[in-house]
This record gives C-alpha cells, sequence and structure tokens, in this order.
C-alpha cells in the first residue's frame, strides 16, 4: 500500500517541497507533489512539452537519475488565487560543463491548484533566463496601486 501523499496547506508549501524533493532528488517526493490530472504539464529549459503523470515522472526520474539537483529559487512573484496559484520564480541551478562547475539562471513559471488533497503542482515550465531578470525598480516616488 503507497503512503498518501502530504496534505499540503498552501502553494508556497508545494513550492518549498518541489525544490528540496529536486535538491535531495527524491522522486517520489517530487511526483506527490503534482495534482493527480492527466492535464499536467511541464516544459524543461530546452525540452518539449510533456503532458500528463507518465511523461512528467519518465522526464523527473531521468533528470534525478543523475543525483540531488543543486537548485535554489528566488525573486518570487505570486498571483494567489482562492484555488489557483501562479508564482514566477528565478532558479539558480549548478551543473557540471565542459568547463567544470557552472552557474545557469533560469527563469520558471510555477502554477498550483487547490484541490481536495491540499494543493499541488499543475505545470512547471523552465526556460533559460536572460542577463537580467529582475523587474527595474519603480521610480522614486511613484505609486502604484
Amino acid at each position: 500500500m503507497m503512503p498518501m501523499p502530504p496534505l499540503l496547506s498552501s502553494a508556497d508549501a508545494v513550492e518549498d517541497a518541489f525544490y528540496d524533493a529536486m535538491r535531495r532528488g527524491d522522486l517520489t517526493a517530487m511526483m506527490a507533489l503534482w495534482a493527480d490530472d492527466e492535464e499536467v504539464v511541464c516544459i524543461h529549459p530546452g525540452g518539449p512539452r510533456l503532458v500528463g503523470l507518465d511523461a512528467v515522472r519518465a522526464s523527473w526520474e531521468s533528470i534525478l537519475s543523475g543525483g540531488p539537483v543543486d537548485i535554489q529559487s528566488s525573486e518570487v512573484r505570486a498571483i494567489s488565487g482562492a484555488m489557483l496559484c501562479v508564482h514566477s520564480v528565478i532558479e539558480t541551478i549548478q551543473v557540471q560543463g565542459r568547463r567544470g562547475s557552472e552557474t545557469v539562471r533560469c527563469a520558471a513559471t510555477n502554477v498550483y491548484v487547490k484541490g481536495p488533497r491540499g494543493w499541488r503542482l499543475l505545470i512547471h515550465h523552465a526556460a533559460p533566463a536572460g542577463a537580467s531578470e529582475s523587474p527595474p525598480a519603480a521610480p522614486s516616488g511613484a505609486m502604484l496601486h
């Protein structure tokens, strides 16, 4: 009998667990975070659109077979609703390349949906980040509302 996936009370909790599962190389923990929906979508940097849990699982299995991923997320921008939450984040990943250890930055969008089992990941889409992904600061004295 498979253990019940954790009941996650917020999109933030799912996101923390998502990046933690990558850092630990834990496929089981990673897949427990995805919505139980055949319409889940995952797009890795430079990769094709993967639709459905089987395709998403296969991609993460391949990635995590190389061991834990040295990844940090930052610069979170969140749009939240009662049943849906969208996070735009910058991922900083240490990879072993031809020139040794390299830092890769990706811009990622994570979409979370609230269901009977709490919040779950519905879409993860990551792409190489540009040189400057931080938004410009608002001009001094400007009022945003």
